[in-house]
């Protein structure tokens, strides 16, 4: 519970009422009220831990709140100009003010005027040059309460001007100048002659701090981009339109909220590089990750303003938001999703408990809003961390689909990898998704490459196989894409190839291996079956081992391999097709040489069909005795020293001709008769001599799913189920189905 009653004025959305907290700690810590005031969100409300009671808090900014004098010539319509008449009287009226509460207003205002006609200025300056030669003036001549509103609206430096997206362009939002409207809401709350409040201030401020009910009060104003609906407009009442409603405190605590976001400049490379703006939790805008995102959204930044519930001073806060540039490993965050992944770490190093997500989007023609678009609770994410492989080139991609040249097809799939990235760092799941939506991106590349000839960055740097294990969602269709993405599956998807660096680029010429193609996964495997073929032939012929044979699979030292219970999945169709094809592209991305299976899968609840158990094998051309000797000892239960009933063929298995074909065809019964004679002919003695029989597209997916590799022991299985079925030739419907219980077994 709070030590203080929570400020219920206060609340984290909109921006108005979350820069007003600030406001008010900042005021009762500077002026004395109470210097050691601390501050903390508690629920949805800001909380001021302080020796003030709520009457002392609500007599202190009546009676001694000095106003920090908030002046900016460098604008319109501010008073400082020959055409300003009606707000030259503004601020005679504040020169003229007698009580002490107004004295360093008056004194900066007559500085800034000094400094307006010793340039002879007769305009606000158009020119960027003219406005940082007064810029500069004023901040080497005002008073340093003045001079901390000037650091917030602008940054000067030796290379020019920058304006802060909190504050407009400036310190106005179009024709809506902050430190105009400023001095007029004063006026409503205090009387400049007296310095005393006036009778609308008590009720006013009370609303304004402790969300009090004011009966029958009504008021009018502007506020701008800080809060949406205050600002009135179309749909902001139940009627049609509404006027701008603006209790005058919440304006005045707001800006004095403000100067806790002073600018600042930074610096990459102190010898080369130009200064760089620097405001706090500010980053460029990124038009993802909230309901109503899209890509034409105009948006000039972000701002994400932290949530803590620790007591805290206002020397500690000061610190945070000088310091409240986020880090993406050793660079600072630029943009939304950036922002969103630093914060896994920054925010809980630095002890905060939630950030509000604003984005200053364009409504209404020119004006912005501040909307909040979401919030995000900082926790150790070390699976949004494994992004920083690829962060440099996360960076070029970033810049190519932001060039107004970019495809739209590129600009789209950068999106969905922008969204994707922005969940993970928001839920600390998901990483999966970032993964499909990377493979997704270097798809687009690659067809972009093809037919447009474009210029896009280096392919995507091979990922890390840490990227498995905080992938892996213990899925059939995650396990049997990773099968496939282990057989160098890259270069059958896209136009990568890799260096002698192992390093992968662009292919500039089509060389045969990427075959994929728009079209089922069933198709696509069988194709890439088939194109194996033709080289493992092609190969055979030069006395060599074939590109992406079984033989250069056994030289490593482990590849992926899928459980025969999920191939059993997959041949009943109980599987996501589309989802194992995205899986597997996403998969093609990590370095999978010399990879180990290390899950153990459940055993299927479909039975593995007997013509998938013998296309198998009549397929795999490693079905020797060098290959196979061990795992057939342990699932034919042989003891130690004897031999297993079937006797393996120290010479791998010849080529099957047409049996692909066939199967891909949807003639099962002759392709599984072909492989029953191969079989016979190499000595296994299958029990089933004649063709089997499989209906609808039973024939093409047990084709594709000889592009699944299995472990030693599954294989050993089947060749014991395959010799020991007991075979039914009159009956063509018989699929001759075998149990795939135990599947999970390993070698060991």
């Amino acid at each position: 519970m709070p030590s203080f009653p929570e400020l219920k004025g206060c609340t984290p959305e909109p921006l108005s009422n979350y820069l007003k907290a600030l406001g008010i700690l900042r005021l009762v810590v500077e002026q004395n009220a109470d210097p050691k005031a601390k501050s903390y969100w508690y629920g949805n409300y800001f909380c001021l831990q302080t020796a003030l009671s709520k009457d002392e808090l609500t007599q202190f900014f009546l009676s001694q709140y000095r106003p920090t004098p908030l002046v900016a010539p460098w604008n319109g319509s501010t008073g400082f100009y020959p055409k300003d008449k009606a707000q030259k009287k503004l601020l005679a009226a504040f020169q003229s003010a007698e009580p002490q509460r107004f004295g360093i207003y008056g004194k900066t205002i007559a500085i800034a005027q000094k400094q307006v006609e010793d340039l002879k200025l007769e305009a606000q300056p158009k020119e960027r040059s003219d406005k940082q030669r007064l810029l500069t003036r004023l901040r080497n001549n005002l008073p340093d309460e003045a001079v901390k509103w000037l650091d917030t609206c602008a940054l000067i430096t030796s290379e020019g001007i920058s304006f802060p997206p909190l504050m407009g362009t400036g310190g106005n939002d179009g024709n809506f100048e902050f430190s105009r409207t400023f001095m007029q809401q004063l006026q409503v709350v205090m009387d400049l002659k007296t310095g005393e409040p006036t009778e609308l201030a008590e009720p006013l401020l009370r609303a304004a701090i402790f969300d009090a009910v004011v009966p029958g009060l009504a008021f009018s104003g502007k506020i701008g981009q800080f809060n949406p609906i205050a600002a009135g407009g179309a749909n902001a009442s139940p009627g049609y339109d509404a006027d701008s409603r603006v209790n005058p405190w919440d304006f005045i605590l707001m800006l004095e909220g403000t100067l806790l976001f002073i600018s600042g400049a930074t610096r990459r490379y102190e010898h080369t590089a130009a200064a760089e703006m620097a405001y706090p939790f500010t980053v460029r805008s990124a038009t993802v990750g909230y309901g109503s995102a899209a890509e034409a959204d105009k948006s000039r930044a972000e701002l994400w303003t932290p949530l803590w519930s620790s007591p805290t001073g206002l020397k500690e806060l000061q610190s945070l938001f000088s310091e409240g540039r986020a880090k993406v490993g050793t660079r600072t965050a630029t943009d939304g999703v950036d922002f969103a992944r630093a914060i896994s770490s920054f925010g809980v190093r630095i002890g905060l408990d939630e950030f509000v997500r604003y984005s200053f989007q364009e409504r209404n023609g020119l004006s912005y809003f501040a909307i909040p678009i979401g919030r995000f609770q900082p926790h150790q994410n070390h699976r949004s961390s494994l992004l920083n492989e690829i962060d440099s080139w996360l960076l070029r991609l970033k810049g190519e689909a932001q060039k107004d040249t970019a495809l739209a097809s590129l600009r789209r799939s950068h999106r969905q990898l922008q969204t994707a990235i922005l969940k993970l760092a928001q839920q600390s799941t998901g990483l999966l998704e970032v993964l499909i939506a990377l493979g997704q991106v270097e798809a687009t590349l690659d067809l972009s490459l093809r037919t447009k000839e474009q210029k896009y960055p280096t392919p995507i740097p091979r990922l890390s196989k840490a990227w498995v294990s905080a992938c892996n969602d213990n899925s059939p269709e995650f396990r049997l894409a990773l099968a496939l993405a282990g057989q160098n599956l890259r270069e059958r998807l896209v136009w990568v190839r890799f260096n002698e660096r192992n390093y992968p680029q662009w292919q500039k010429s089509d060389d045969g291996k990427t075959i994929w193609q728009h079209g089922t996964l069933i198709k696509n495997l069988i194709n890439w079956l088939k194109r194996q073929e033709i080289e493992w032939l092609q190969q055979q012929k030069r006395d060599s081992p074939a590109p992406d044979s079984e033989e250069t699979r056994k030289q490593q030292m482990g590849f992926p391999i899928a459980p025969l219970g999920d191939v059993a999945l997959w041949i009943a169709g109980a599987v996501d097709e589309e989802r194992i094809a995205a899986i597997a592209r996403g998969l093609s991305l990590v370095d999978l040489n010399s990879f180990e299976t290390e899950y153990s899968a459940p055993s299927a609840a479909y039975p593995v069909p007997a013509a998938y158990a013998l296309v198998k094998l009549a397929h795999y051309r490693e079905l020797t005795k060098a290959r196979l000797s061990r795992a057939v000892h342990k699932i034919f239960l042989v003891p130690k020293g004897q031999s297993p009933s079937i006797t393996l063929s120290d010479q791998p298995l010849p080529h099957t001709p047409g049996l692909l074909t066939h199967l891909a065809a949807g003639n099962s019964l002759r392709a599984t008769e072909l492989a029953a004679r191969r079989l016979h002919a190499s000595g296994y003695a299958p029990a089933v001599r004649t063709g089997l029989f499989e209906p609808g597209d039973r024939p093409q997916r047990i084709a594709a799913a000889l592009a699944f590799p299995l472990a030693d022991w599954d294989m050993a299985r089947l060749l014991k189920q395959v010799c020991q079925l007991n075979a039914q030739p009159d009956d063509k419907e018989h699929n001759g189905l075998l149990s795939a219980e135990g599947s999970n077994e390993t070698s060991d």
